[in-house]
């Protein structure tokens, strides 16, 4: 055989043994003038863990406590779990505990079928609502065992509270709320790493993150910094995107009184335009000054050519200009209408943000024109 081989056997040889002792009998339960009957283990990732095994048949005493339908359901879920289908046999045990709820066995086939589905919260749940029954024969014949059990899944199940302040902060772990500071009851949780936030209104929102130890109590003190009106928390995802966002010009009220004030120029522009159109036709029409006193033949535009040309030059420049300033007055009464007439230059406040997300009208203003569009 060559060396290639033979490691590859020794692995699989590895492997089967690591199989093996990943599965642990410690209790069994005679029955009066009978045999063992089946028992169940409890396999868990390559770690040898105690389970409590069980018989399919029981005490006279037992059976006056467990229907044969819960017989059958324990004996349905002892097969699934030697064939390694631990969900399936947990659904079966939570069936049976549904019919006898206090039977320790049914609670026992519950807590370390659980542990086998790596359900470590129920299986702690379960085994104390076992041990409350310390006073069962059945728990007293298999203490020893019961409590090798607890102590495997303790190592897996941890106790959490945050303490500091400001009262009320809510604490959340891995997006779960999981209590308001100060918190007076700890969470039981799997033992695990955590990111933990802490928020309340008005104050900056703490995140970081924690590691909760199996079988202990895991403390955090806290204490949330008050926030000034108007700052961004660089710890709130949205006050960070809020201030990672550029700022605006085209979207600020700077926007919309730059459009009036070109617009009332323009206006202005307009009027002085048709001032001097008018003070030009006083001396076309004006005799004295547009008719030749010594040839009285020569005829008006002759002798005031320039005074002509001025007439309509600053009739064509009032008339675009006046043209000009009504459609960049238009131009902001719509910017002002579209924008709401946010008062702060050059922001993209959280106000606009939410419009945008809904439906709206927003309005944008060309040369001549104004081009609106909207979304409903």
């Amino acid at each position: 055989m060559s060396s290639s081989a033979c490691k590859v056997a020794g692995q699989r040889r590895g492997k089967n043994a690591s199989r093996r002792r990943s599965w642990a009998l410690v209790a069994v339960l005679p029955t009066l003038g009978s045999p063992l009957g089946s028992l169940a283990a409890l396999p868990l990732g390559g770690a040898s863990l105690a389970a409590v095994a069980v018989v399919t048949s029981v005490s006279s005493t037992a059976r006056a406590e467990e229907s044969p339908e819960v017989e059958a359901l324990l004996k349905r879920g002892i097969q699934l779990r030697k064939d390694g289908k631990d969900d399936e046999a947990l659904t079966v045990f939570l069936e049976a505990e549904s019919q006898a709820p206090k039977s320790v066995r049914v609670l026992l086939h519950v807590a370390t079928a659980a542990q086998a589905a790596s359900k470590w919260l129920m299986a702690d749940e379960y085994l104390k609502k076992a041990m409350s029954h310390g006073d069962d024969p059945y728990y007293q014949k298999y203490k020893a065992e019961i409590e090798e059990v607890r102590l495997a899944t303790a190592a897996r199940v941890g106790h959490f509270r945050a303490i500091g302040e400001p009262d009320g902060a809510e604490v959340v772990l891995n997006g779960q709320v999981v209590g308001t500071l100060p918190m007076e009851t700890p969470k039981t949780l799997e033992a695990g790493t955590y990111i933990m936030e802490v928020s309340k209104p008005g104050f900056f929102r703490l995140r970081r993150p924690i590691s909760i130890g199996g079988g202990v109590l895991t403390r955090e003190s806290v204490e949330l910094n008050e926030r000034a009106p108007g700052s961004v928390d660089p710890a709130d995802p949205n006050g960070a995107a809020a201030a990672a966002e550029p700022k605006s010009y085209w979207a600020s009220s700077a926007f919309t009184w730059t459009l009036a004030g070109i617009g009332a120029a323009a206006g202005v522009a307009s009027g002085i335009s048709f001032y001097l159109r008018e003070q030009a036709i006083e001396h076309w029409n004006d005799d004295d000054r547009c008719l030749s006193q010594t040839n009285p033949d020569e005829p008006r535009s002759s002798v005031c050519a320039d005074v002509r040309n001025d007439i309509d030059t600053a009739e064509q420049v009032g008339i675009i200009t006046g043209v000009v300033g009504i459609a960049f007055a238009g131009a902001a009464l719509t910017h002002w209408i579209a924008t709401g007439g946010d008062s702060e230059p050059g922001t993209d406040t959280a106000e606009r943000r939410e419009r945008r997300s809904a439906g709206h009208v927003q309005c944008s203003p060309g040369l001549m024109n104004v081009v609106c569009s909207g979304t409903f």
